[in-house]
């Protein structure tokens, strides 16, 4: 809900910044853009590090800190002349380039996935779309051990106790992507029994109470409240993950950006 809150916000600036544009002289309307621009995904590595749009620099709060998600979202104002335009990665302590991508020309938005693990950029390579389907994908960085875990979906109804398990996929090795083709099944379709009630959870293949990660129950499950599994009805959409185990809990980043959504 508070990454959906920051897209209204950012949405919103958009179009004030358009009003303003469209305030200024003919020749100004004429040259002035405006681009939404997301970043998503995960720093693994031990130092900050630094967003830069051409020359803009971001700082504060736009900085990717040291072993943890991230969801970087501005709106990158530009002129007409200028319609190349380039995101970069910087390591503040070494000042090394990590990452380098070009946006999209002529578009209002633009996405991009970064993952940055053991001192490198992974790829992460969406796959296509599917409309009889939704596909999501995990990649699960966990590095004690390469103990293959099964990933599913759980709930319990309160008044009856009974309990409501799905899998997602087994036999899932640490370090590597995995992609699933998902259609909310009856138990598992609605944002009640889906966002309200029901929680991902990370144990060893074929068991339901060994935790996979560090034996930890706290750091093997979490809510699903944040990662907007597809609902009744919802195909096509492609959703990717990264998954890894904080230093209390479960942490997770998102992957995409489907900002017309609406949950």
């Amino acid at each position: 809900m508070r990454k959906f809150i920051n897209y209204k916000k950012v949405t919103l600036w958009l179009l004030l910044l358009s009003a303003t544009f469209a305030a200024c002289n003919k020749e100004e309307q004429n040259v002035r853009k405006a681009m939404h621009v997301v970043v998503n995904g995960y720093n693994g590595s031990a130092n900050t590090l630094q967003v830069t749009i051409d020359t803009t620099v971001y700082a504060g709060d736009k900085v990717l800190k040291p072993t943890a998600k991230f969801e970087f979202n501005v709106a990158y104002a530009y002129t007409e002349k200028h319609q190349q335009k380039t995101v970069v990665i910087t390591d503040t302590v070494t000042k090394q380039v990590v990452f380098t991508k070009p946006l999209p020309s002529g578009d209002t938005r633009a996405a991009v996935n970064f993952l940055y693990i053991n001192g490198k950029v992974m790829e992460v390579q969406s796959p296509a779309a599917d409309i009889s389907t939704n596909k999501l994908g995990f990649y699960i960085h966990y590095t004690d051990n390469e103990t293959p875990l099964d990933i599913s979906l759980y709930r319990m109804d309160n008044n009856t106790g009974r309990e409501y398990r799905t899998y997602l996929a087994k036999n899932v090795k640490p370090g590597s992507w995995i992609y699933v083709d998902y259609l909310a099944g009856a138990d598992f379709n609605t944002k009640t029994n889906v966002d309200d009630a029901a929680s991902l959870w990370f144990t060893r293949t074929g068991t339901t109470d060994q935790w996979a990660f560090e034996g930890d129950e706290n750091k093997s499950k979490m809510s699903v409240s944040g990662i907007q599994l597809p609902l009744a009805g919802e195909k096509g959409l492609v959703q990717q993950y990264v998954i890894t185990p904080g230093s209390y809990m479960l942490d997770y980043a998102r992957m995409y950006f489907h900002p017309d959504r609406v949950r």
